[in-house]
């Protein structure tokens, strides 16, 4: 008996079939990042979305009359449990910093301007809080370098103590920290 072969599906179903093919490949396509990269892009982002910039809408809305502005908000996992925090600024309290404030300023980011500080910061907030532990890590020094370091982060507002021996990053400086380390990548 020879062997039977399926017969072709009319034309009709054949369209229909190739119509959602095209369908499909266009929604994934949507979906891809445009960069070749992995990342998704903010503006090279294709989004179906009506409304993509919906966090600088609420900013402009929020801003009223004012000229401009910044807001940062974020979710992050810390060892003593989620942070969910939000801050703004208006782009005048940002530009025109007077003197008293841009010592501030200056202090905090000087603060995170030796590798060894980003490194304890890091693992603090990973979970390492003993200042003992912190100071096994690899390439932290000697334990009176790594208290060195972690008062100027306590200084400068990055570390608060949390009980003997202990520190912790406060949860108003969590997601600051990280914009900061996000903003120098």
């Amino acid at each position: 008996m020879p062997d039977k072969r399926p017969l072709d599906p009319p034309p009709a179903e054949l369209a229909e079939r190739l119509r959602e093919v095209e369908a499909r490949l266009t929604a994934l396509e949507e979906r891809t990042p445009s960069t070749g990269t992995g990342k998704i892009e903010s503006n090279d982002r294709k989004d179906s979305q009506p409304n993509r910039f919906w966090v600088l809408d609420g900013l402009r809305e929020r801003l009223g009359d004012a000229s401009g502005g910044l807001i940062y908000a974020g979710l992050a996992p810390t060892a003593s449990g989620p942070v969910e925090w939000q801050y703004g600024h208006t782009a005048e309290e940002i530009l025109e910093l007077d003197d008293d404030h841009a010592a501030t300023v200056a202090d905090r980011l000087a603060a995170l301007g030796s590798p060894i500080r980003l490194q304890l910061l890091l693992a603090v907030l990973g979970g390492t809080t003993s200042v003992a532990d912190l100071s096994t890590l690899e390439s932290m020094g000697t334990t009176g370098q790594v208290y060195h370091h972690v008062r100027i982060l306590t200084a400068a507002g990055w570390l608060r103590p949390a009980g003997r021996g202990a520190v912790q990053v406060p949860p108003d400086r969590v997601v600051p920290a990280m914009l900061a380390l996000a903003a120098a990548l």
